[in-house]
């Protein structure tokens, strides 16, 4: 019997030697066709997992890593970084500075992971905090408000924010503010922006959430009672010498501010005269100040006051082909359901271009419109619109006024 057992052993140490001599000529003979090959798969993806609730990390983390591999170099060939995974696991890890290490997994067995680049990486983690804020309005330019124009105290919404992040830099915070410039304000201002966050010197602290992300900041810009802006219409008398004709007229300013009687001022058309300018007989471009034709009880204040507030010019060119028609306005895109009234009826439009397309030119043929498009109900300061037929050459070269007030209800 023992030596029937000594026979079986022997036979089968012979076997397995035989199959590890066949296996390893098996390996050498792979290994000679497609030798192993360790490098670098570059760009692989690094996830940050487990980070505390409460906390922030505070340093920068890389993005990629370059995972190093052995692999057979047929394998190599089909490698790619969506085949491995590396992470930065957090768990348990509190606020302070840590040096966790990089870990590797791949869906591919025919691979062996050998490491990283870099294998840890040094993570700073803060306790995160919050706070709410009241939005605080910073009103610039407040007195450059035109004149007989008052503002209101300006309207948040919402008036808080509430802000987030790293508690070191939450607690920098001490104040939220907007700018509103009212420069030249005739109407309510609206704007509608992130607050800006700021430390106790006026710093700016920056890297922090907030919620809502922008809040809207209305200041309500009113006109006084007796106050009126109004617009400039430059009148003239006679006719440039023969050959010449007049090719434009502008006023500076062209809207200027009235005060008076409540009932008179509301009376007013929308638009106030020059005195009358001659420009008979004129050669040359003609720049003159004139006052402006005022009501009874209605006084012009800041530009365009006095005997002579208002710069007329008239500029008078050789007739080269010019010619002012007087047209009729027309209202188009008004909104449904609402009147519109504009304070004139008629604008001058002075045109220019060749003298036989000017001859043919019928005064049907020229279309003046005050588009009204998206305009609430209110007063509005509007610039007319010129249509004029194509491929004539025409030109035109100035409106009078060029700015017309519509009331619309």
């Amino acid at each position: 019997m023992a030596k029937l057992w000594r026979a079986f052993a022997s036979n089968i140490t012979s076997a397995l030697l035989a199959l590890l001599l066949a296996l390893v000529s098996w390996l050498a003979a792979v290994y000679e066709a497609a030798p192993p090959r360790t490098d670098y798969l570059p760009a692989v993806p690094l996830k940050v997992i487990n980070l505390g609730e409460q906390l922030i990390i505070s340093t920068e983390i890389p993005s990629e890593v370059k995972v190093q591999v052995r692999a057979l170099s047929t394998t190599w060939e089909q490698l790619s970084a969506a085949k491995f995974t590396t992470t930065l696991d957090l768990a348990g890890l509190g606020a302070g500075e840590h040096s966790v290490q990089i870990q590797l997994a791949t869906t591919d067995p025919d691979v062996v992971l050998l490491g990283s680049e870099p294998e840890q990486v040094s993570v700073t983690l803060e306790q995160t905090s919050s706070r709410k804020l009241r939005v605080r309005v910073k009103v610039l330019d407040e007195e450059n408000i035109p004149l007989g124009y008052i503002s209101r105290l300006p309207v948040v919404s919402p008036d808080q924010i509430t802000v987030s992040g790293r508690s070191s830099g939450v607690a920098l915070i001490a104040e939220a503010v907007i700018e509103v410039s009212l420069k030249n304000a005739r109407e309510t201002v609206v704007k509608q922006e992130a607050p800006t966050l700021l430390d106790e010197e006026g710093n700016r602290v920056q890297g922090l959430g907030m919620s809502p992300g922008s809040v809207t900041v209305t200041v309500q810009i009113e006109r006084q009672v007796g106050y009126r802006d109004v617009t400039v219409r430059a009148v003239t008398t006679g006719a440039p010498a023969a050959g010449y004709w007049t090719s434009n007229i502008t006023v500076e300013p062209a809207l200027v501010t009235v005060y008076g009687q409540q009932s008179v001022i509301e009376g007013l058309p929308g638009y106030l005269d020059t005195q009358a300018l001659d420009v008979q007989d004129a050669t040359r471009d003609i720049i003159q100040r004139v006052a402006l034709a005022l009501p009874e009880g209605v006084l012009v204040l800041g530009d365009g006051a006095g005997k002579e507030g208002i710069l007329v010019q008239v500029s008078v060119q050789p007739l080269l082909g010019g010619q002012t028609m007087r047209r009729e306005l027309t209202i188009e895109n008004l909104r449904a359901g609402l009147q519109a009234t504009s304070s004139l009826t008629h604008v001058d439009v002075i045109l220019s271009g060749p003298l036989p397309a000017l001859q043919e030119l019928k005064p049907e043929d020229v279309h003046v419109t005050l588009d009204l498009l998206g305009l609430p109900r209110g007063t509005h300061k509007v610039t007319p619109k010129i249509t004029l037929p194509e491929g004539l050459g025409l030109e035109v070269k100035s409106v009078v006024p060029d700015v017309v007030e519509v009331v619309i209800e």
